[in-house]
């Protein structure tokens, strides 16, 4: 199957002509199979009656039986799937890290990969827990930006300093304070916002008038060093003050529990209060995921809430045997987690 051929689930049920279709985009390898059941599983669960998705599956490597796993999960469900094989070799000299492979790149080549019919597209990380109905998302206004998405609640900001009203208070627990640290070289805005790339509607037909892609690839490649979240950082880059918002709570990163208070948010507070006390997309984000062992992510219990009405419901996290090295790391991990917060406490006094 060469990148621009699909193929359809067996499993896909049939829609009415008078069914709304609501087009989605993941991207998916072995290691991110079982947390994509969870996303659509419960995106199918949320959506509103009338309504039914139509999944753009960018397919990395997926086992038959990981694949027949997922195919059982969605049977009934209103969603129809479209697996597409990309070429990894367009973006296997981009760099990777941690928990992400080249399969996170994918999305990048999204308007070259998926039919030309489709003019917009909702895409989903793979780590996630849809709690609301996806066609209000579905139905934002777009305008003739390149994207909607909001603004990442780990480093909401291109520079910190510029752009955060409280930073003071904030600073200490952010993830970075310059997500994109060669800004100024790019000639960009540092008080402008920076946003998370795990969940956006995109304007999938200015992305293929303008040839988006190879854009995106040219930034990563002419970048390199300074790159940072991987694809967050092209986008951010080439979109910066050209995307829509929606709320903060459509995306709920993990960082949202690091903030003390509303007084301590980055953003506005009443947006930072519904993204954490009532949020429509949970984001299973940083590397610390709920299905590995030893797992301290504060919404563990949403994933397997999840993940009981999937084919994996039984599936737990194996528990390893003891090892003091193993106790040992996890304790350094900890105290290295904790020095840092103290670290940017103390530097916020002085900076």
């Amino acid at each position: 199957m060469n990148a621009h051929e699909t193929l359809l689930s067996e499993t896909s049920p049939r829609h009415s002509s008078r069914s709304h279709r609501v087009d989605l985009v993941c991207a998916a390898d072995d290691a991110y199979i079982m947390p994509l059941a969870v996303t659509l599983k419960s995106a199918c669960r949320n959506l509103r009656d009338g309504h039914h998705l139509r999944l753009f599956l960018l397919c990395g490597e997926i086992s038959d039986e990981n694949a027949s796993m997922l195919d059982r999960t969605l049977a009934g469900e209103p969603i129809e799937v479209c697996r597409i094989e990309p070429d990894v070799g367009r973006v296997s000299d981009l760099t990777i890290s941690h928990h992400i492979s080249h399969t996170a790149y994918f999305r990048l080549l999204t308007a070259e990969l998926i039919p030309t019919d489709v003019d917009k597209a909702i895409y989903l990380d793979s780590d996630l827990f849809v709690k609301d109905d996806l066609s209000e998302l579905w139905e934002q206004p777009i305008d003739s930006h390149y994207c909607l998405a909001t603004s990442d609640v780990a480093c909401p900001f291109v520079d910190a300093r510029k752009g955060c009203a409280n930073y003071r208070l904030a600073n200490p627990y952010m993830a970075a304070l310059r997500p994109i640290p060669n800004y100024r070289e790019l000639g960009l805005d540092g008080a402008s916002d920076y946003f998370n790339s795990g969940v956006m509607v995109l304007n999938v037909k200015r992305w293929r008038e303008e040839n988006v892609a190879e854009q995106l690839l040219r930034v990563l490649r002419d970048n390199r060093k300074h790159v940072w979240c991987w694809d967050q950082y092209a986008l951010n880059v080439l979109f910066h003050g050209d995307w829509g918002r929606f709320e903060p709570r459509w995306n709920q990163g993990a960082h949202v529990f690091e903030y003390p208070s509303e007084k301590h948010a980055p953003f506005d507070p009443q947006q930072w209060l519904e993204m954490k006390n009532n949020p429509a997309i949970v984001h299973f984000t940083t590397e610390f995921k709920p299905w590995q062992a030893h797992s301290n992510h504060p919404r563990s219990e949403v994933f397997f809430e999840g993940l009981a009405d999937t084919e994996w419901g039984q599936w737990r996290p194996p528990t390893p045997e003891p090892s003091f090295g193993k106790w040992f790391d996890r304790q350094m991990i900890e105290l290295i987690k904790t020095s840092t917060k103290t670290s940017r406490k103390l530097a916020s006094v002085w900076v």
